[in-house]
């Protein structure tokens, strides 16, 4: 059942990213981010009131929440949004999913968990389909270029997301309730909001009073915090080395979505497409071996 969950939640995060890039076309980086905190935050504190009892986050493994917070939706969704605004969906996505490579180090560092010959193979794979799409010269964008440097901004929201993987594995092993996870890990994204606002406010508007932003960004903001229950559940019951890799499915949900819905914005190229075959080929071999 890990397996279900963790793909559930790629799908649930690829569908967030293609709906965010379309958001970006109607607010900034920043202002995104802070709509879509603020609508899955909202979201999941409203459950928990009925779902949860205090007791359940008196305890050390909120703390470790809280870090997964920090580090992964808060600072990798800020980083991941900049990807998508310079890169394109397509790419970003897929070299965001160098968070197999940060998540598989962290977890045998931290957890002790073995590193198997499949989840070894699904490594190279990965790492294989994430070289050939930083070769891509198009950018996938339509509308305009990027430079190899604007690569930095998916590849460092991956490394957040991954150590986040294994901070979640740490604090279901004190606190084994995906639904609590959840909401402190957002609490520890909105911990640091007030820092966006006030490094950004002279800069732009930093809350878009545009109406499609808001639903755009709210939408995102839903179904990311759905997708980070299905990994938390996935979590709860798997080991990180097979549940991050296959949460990288991510990257061939976005190319569909992309194609289907983006290709007025995005163009996928044969090495987005080649890329992104190591990556789903990645996935499928730790997906058997579960």
């Amino acid at each position: 059942m890990s397996a279900f969950y963790a793909i559930a939640s790629a799908f649930l995060y690829a569908l967030a990213n293609v709906i965010t890039r379309l958001g970006l076309r109607y607010a900034s980086t920043s202002s995104g981010v802070l709509i879509s905190l603020l609508f899955g935050f909202g979201s999941v504190f409203i459950y928990c009131l009925f779902a949860t009892s205090l007791d359940q986050y008196l305890n050390r493994g909120v703390f470790f929440f809280l870090a997964a917070g920090i580090i992964g939706p808060f600072l990798g969704r800020l980083l991941l949004y900049v990807g998508i605004e310079r890169v394109g969906t397509a790419i970003a996505a897929t070299l965001y999913e160098d968070k197999l490579l940060f998540a598989v180090i962290a977890a045998i560092i931290v957890l002790g968990e073995a590193l198997s010959f499949p989840v070894l193979l699904g490594l190279l794979l990965m790492t294989a389909g994430t070289v050939i799409v930083s070769l891509e010269k198009s950018g996938g964008q339509i509308e305009s270029k990027w430079s190899k440097k604007d690569l930095i901004f998916p590849l460092t929201a991956g490394a957040c997301y991954g150590v986040s993987h294994a901070l979640r594995k740490l604090g279901l092993n004190i606190t084994p309730s995906p639904v609590v996870g959840v909401m402190v890990q957002n609490i520890g994204a909105m911990a640091f909001v007030p820092i966006l606002v006030l490094t950004r406010m002279n800069q732009e508007n930093i809350l878009s009073n545009n109406k499609n932003a808001w639903l755009l960004f709210g939408l995102v903001g839903i179904l990311q915090v759905l997708a980070q229950w299905c990994l938390f559940k996935a979590l709860e019951i798997g080991q990180v080395v097979v549940v991050s890799p296959l949460s990288s499915l991510s990257t061939f949900f976005v190319l569909i979505l992309t194609a289907l819905f983006l290709h007025r914005l995005e163009k996928v190229t044969w090495k987005i497409v080649l890329g992104a075959v190591f990556v789903v080929s990645a996935t499928l071999i730790l997906t058997l071996k579960t």
